[in-house]
């Protein structure tokens, strides 16, 4: 049971679209105005363990994967342009530009390929291999659920952090379209490594 935690944590806690993200939210804002967004992340992998560890592989296929991944790709399009085109100038005064909410979260976690990263092996190898059935799954789904909360969480208090040793305002627009485009690459790997390398 141990070995499922370290998996979780050492894909929930790497560098992707949603802790990429919350490190620039981080920076812009305290890191409390992005529990919200966290408690979306939180929520849609709640979501993916339960209907995964009950159901398992019936209801999502391999071949629907790609779907998804499509739609993910779109949705972390749309934030990058929304974050490299958000205003800067009212960041000093805590009230930033582009606010995400827990819906936000709640889509861009259930688009993200990322999340089959770490709930199809989880529930489908490594519930069954510990023993874990019945309502045991309801209970590590929501174990794990909450660690994928505190990923985006840990990535937006570092970026308050960052955020105190930057003296003028100018430098969050160029964090941002850093950012952003950083955002844009990663939607671009996803859509070339999980879609079109899979449709070939």
């Amino acid at each position: 049971m141990f070995k499922i935690i370290i998996f979780c944590l050492s894909i929930m806690y790497t560098p992707g679209p949603v802790n990429l993200l919350s490190i620039s939210r981080g920076i812009q804002q305290k890191y409390t105005a992005h529990i919200p967004f966290c408690i979306g992340v939180g929520a849609a992998l709640l979501f993916w363990f339960m209907l995964t560890g009950y159901a398992g592989t019936a209801v999502i296929s391999k071949s629907f994967l790609p779907v998804l991944t499509f739609f993910g790709v779109l949705f972390i399009l749309y934030l990058a342009f929304k974050l490299m085109s958000s205003k800067v100038d009212n960041i000093s005064e805590g009230q930033p530009a582009t606010n995400l909410k827990m819906r936000d979260g709640f889509l861009m976690q259930l688009l993200n390929p990322k999340s089959f990263m770490v709930v199809l092996p989880v529930t489908t190898v490594q519930f069954p291999a510990a023993g874990i059935t019945g309502w045991t799954i309801a209970l590590w789904s929501v174990m794990l659920a909450v660690l994928g909360f505190g990923a985006p969480l840990v990535y937006a208090v570092f970026g308050e952090g960052i955020s105190k040793h930057i003296e003028r305002i100018s430098w969050f627009k160029y964090l941002n379209i850093i950012m952003g485009i950083m955002l844009l690459c990663l939607a671009i790997d996803m859509a070339y490594e999980d879609i079109f390398l899979v449709l070939k």
